[in-house]
């Protein structure tokens, strides 16, 4: 996790990878989605999305690979964190 993060952010990261990717269940890389941020930037590490590497940045229907096929199939990036805190009960 390269930069320092606070134990309450560590733990919520954590949460968020113990659901498995939100497409398939799989083990997940946390995804930081790119909506109400400018170019270059992140979201907060408090708004992450489980995928698995293949729905991440690897498939062919992926959000960085696909998008517009991952969107039609598993929503967008808003409305999958919306999905991952309503998970989490926040």
């Amino acid at each position: 996790m390269g930069r320092y993060r606070s134990k309450k952010v560590k733990d919520y990261m954590r949460s968020v990878a113990d659901l498995g990717c939100i497409c398939c269940g799989a083990i997940p890389e946390l995804h930081h989605p790119r909506f109400n941020v400018g170019m270059g930037q992140k979201s907060s590490d408090m708004d992450v999305i489980p995928l698995c590497p293949t729905h991440h940045r690897l498939g062919k229907i992926s959000i960085h690979l696909g998008k517009k096929e991952f969107i039609k199939r598993f929503g967008t990036e808003q409305e999958l964190l919306e999905k991952v805190k309503r998970m989490l009960d926040l």
